[in-house]
């Protein structure tokens, strides 16, 4: 079903024995400290959050007299202290500075190191979910603009997908043609950050790939200079809602006010649980529209809906555990045999194929080694290795279905960086009801499991393509690549975040739709832009089942069936707006929240605006309107398009083509 959703849901001693702050309220957004001759004045750190707390660590044992003590604002306070490292927990701080020591005394209580921090508690004016591209051109878009913002993101690192694996950048052929402002900031940056290090080809003119760690190094600097407090490791909890409007969020750390609110997550979840409509899957051919909406072919979208199914590259390949046996079970994740076949057109609640992207190499000085999951088990991958099979009669194994895309040259330019991503049927994207159709809707700890399970899932993928000779060429092709030993240092070189293609999409003011893509003359050209894209129409399969299909033998019989792929390219490439008003909900559920990520859009529509460069360019001109919205105190909905239009523009922009 394809229907609309809602929920309401002391002064520093000259001593040697050092203490070394780490972090607060588990940012760990400044540089770690440590007590020497060298500290002569506190290091001050902002937050908007009421409740966190101050890490810290000795820089050696203490000795059995010697015991830590913390204090706030000269008032003795409890503070942990085991084997070395400990934390002092602050709470229902009000805004303005607050005074944090750490320090050590002796059995007599004699004092012997302390270090002290200021801290501010802020009042935010603007607050921003999640730490995603767009998520951080929306918070400096809106702290240029004199706001003071909250920038809430529930993990330890920023850059969403972009630092995430998602180096090779879509901008689409045409895409540099319509990129500006901060989002041109950031390629810029990013280029520059290669080319001081040579490793990009040419001399990286016209370089769009980025690797992780130095988009997240240029992320990070760029919102250390525009003032934007980061609060990180703080998960969203609520939303309380007044008098239509946002008032505050319930986080992890606490409660956080503002005047207006941007949910750039790739989930919605900040637009969910302030109960705002919206949709989740495929919306039906015949139903792509509003019912009571006249302009029938205005809302007609040729791609909408279910799919024709296929064998995976028009081959056939039995589904069943034993071969022909029905009774034997589908192959793991292959649906069985629906009771009712999907028609072509028809609307659902599914979503495309989730998975990671990796950072791989082929460089020996920098690579390491696949090694499978704890959990290994080769019987999952018998789906992929008849897949293979078949497919080794006409294709190289190894150009068929493993394409990573280089990034940069390595430190040895004979040897390369390369982002591997999925696309050919049963690589390492995975579509299953138990994983990416569950994973929106669930809450963190199913969440947790189904990141889990697909990273267990594409370890062992890529093991098995490397040791099972059922997958011949691409036994050897895999033994030359590795994980970056220079990327995600902190996490083995695995990503910190799944790659959701696309999550819920929000029922607003205006719902972009295939018209509005492909600008085919059914619907008005859009009077408020405030962005375009550039992308192809891009859906990645939606389900594996089993299906009748016609053998090579000349019996019909079933097999397994892939649902769901579309790559349709926008006519002459040609870039397309947006209207501002995709990005707002409808005035009856909210009048301060604005979404650049889950914006308004079908399923069709959305799967060209997904991609990161226009998440870039909506988050900045999400932030601009935001800032408008507070100055004028008016609502996201009533502020002048002209004024943030002007706004847009000499901010580089780019709004008209």
């Amino acid at each position: 079903m394809d229907g609309v959703h809602a929920r309401r849901a002391f002064k520093p001693h000259l001593v040697m024995v050092a203490v070394a702050v780490v972090g607060c309220g588990g940012s760990g957004d400044f540089t770690p400290l440590e007590l020497s001759v060298q500290l002569d004045a506190p290091q001050q750190f902002r937050t908007a959050l009421a409740n966190g707390t101050l890490e810290f660590h000795l820089s050696r044992p203490l000795e059995a007299s010697q015991r830590v003590v913390c204090a706030i604002d000269g008032e003795p306070s409890i503070c942990a202290n085991d084997e070395g490292r400990g934390s002092l927990r602050y709470e229902n701080l009000g805004p303005g500075l607050h005074r944090l020591s750490v320090g050590i005394e002796s059995g007599d209580g004699t004092e012997l190191s302390v270090v002290e921090q200021m801290l501010e508690i802020v009042v935010p004016s603007v607050v921003v979910f999640t730490a995603s591209p767009a998520g951080i051109t929306a918070s400096i878009a809106a702290a240029r603009a004199g706001q003071t913002v909250a920038l809430v993101e529930p993990t330890r690192w920023v850059g969403g997908m972009i630092s995430a694996g998602l180096a090779v950048t879509d901008v689409g052929p045409r895409g540099l043609e319509i990129i500006g402002g901060l989002a041109q900031e950031f390629i810029e940056r990013a280029r520059e950050a290669e080319l001081a290090k040579g490793v990009c080809p040419g001399a990286c003119i016209d370089h769009v790939n980025f690797e992780s760690h130095v988009a997240e190094q240029v992320f990070e600097s760029m919102l250390a200079e525009s003032g934007v407090v980061v609060e990180r490791d703080t998960r969203l909890e609520d939303v309380q809602m007044h008098g239509g409007r946002l008032s505050s969020i319930s986080t992890s750390r606490g409660e956080l006010a503002a005047d207006v609110f941007i949910d750039a997550s790739y989930e919605g979840d900040l637009m969910a649980l302030a109960g705002i409509p919206y949709r989740l899957g495929r919306e039906s051919r015949q139903l792509a529209n509003p019912p009571d909406d006249p302009e029938q072919l205005a809302w007609q979208e040729d791609l909408a809906g279910v799919r024709r199914y296929r064998g995976p590259r028009l081959m056939t390949v039995d589904p069943y555990l034993v071969p022909g046996d029905r009774s034997s079970g589908t192959l793991p994740f292959i649906e069985p045999r629906p009771t009712v076949m999907p028609t072509a057109g028809d609307g659902d609640s599914r979503v495309m194929a989730y998975t990671y992207r990796l950072c791989v190499t082929d460089d020996p000085s920098n690579r390491v080694p696949f090694e499978p999951p704890d959990n290994y088990d080769v019987t999952l991958y018998e789906a992929s290795a008849r897949v293979a099979e078949a497919l080794a009669q006409t294709r190289d194994l190894a150009e068929a279905l493993f394409n990573p895309e280089p990034i940069v040259r390595s430190g040895d330019p004979a040897y390369f960086k390369y982002d591997l991503n999925g696309g050919s049927t049963f690589s390492i994207d995975m579509t299953s009801p138990n994983l990416n159709q569950s994973y929106i809707e669930a809450d963190e700890h199913e969440r947790q499991r189904i990141r889990d399970a697909y990273r267990d899932y594409i370890l062992g993928l890529l093991y098995t393509w490397q040791t099972n000779p059922r997958f011949g060429t691409l036994n050897e092709e895999l033994a030359r690549y590795g994980f970056c030993r220079d990327e995600f240092v902190d996490r083995g070189g695995w990503p910190h975040r799944l790659y959701v293609r696309v999550g819920r999409r929000m029922l607003g003011e205006y719902v972009m739709n295939q018209n509005d893509v492909l600008q085919n003359g059914r619907r008005p050209r859009i009077v408020d832009p405030v962005g375009f894209g550039a992308y192809s129409i891009d859906m990645h399969s939606y389900r594996y089942f089993a299906a009748p299909l016609d053998w090579v033998d000349g019996v019909r019989r079933e097999a397994i069936v892939v649902e769901g792929f579309i790559l349709e390219d926008l006519p002459d490439f040609a870039p397309y707006p947006i209207s501002y008003r995709a990005l707002i909900p409808r005035a009856q559920d909210a009048t301060n929240l604005l979404n650049p990520v889950t914006l308004s859009a079908t399923n069709v529509a959305y799967a060209s605006l997904r991609m990161e460069p226009t998440f870039m360019i909506l988050g900045e001109s999400a932030g601009t309107a935001a800032a408008l919205a507070v100055e004028t105190q008016q609502s996201v909905h009533t502020i002048d398009y002209a004024v943030l239009r002007q706004r847009l523009l000499a901010s580089g922009q780019r709004l008209d083509y």
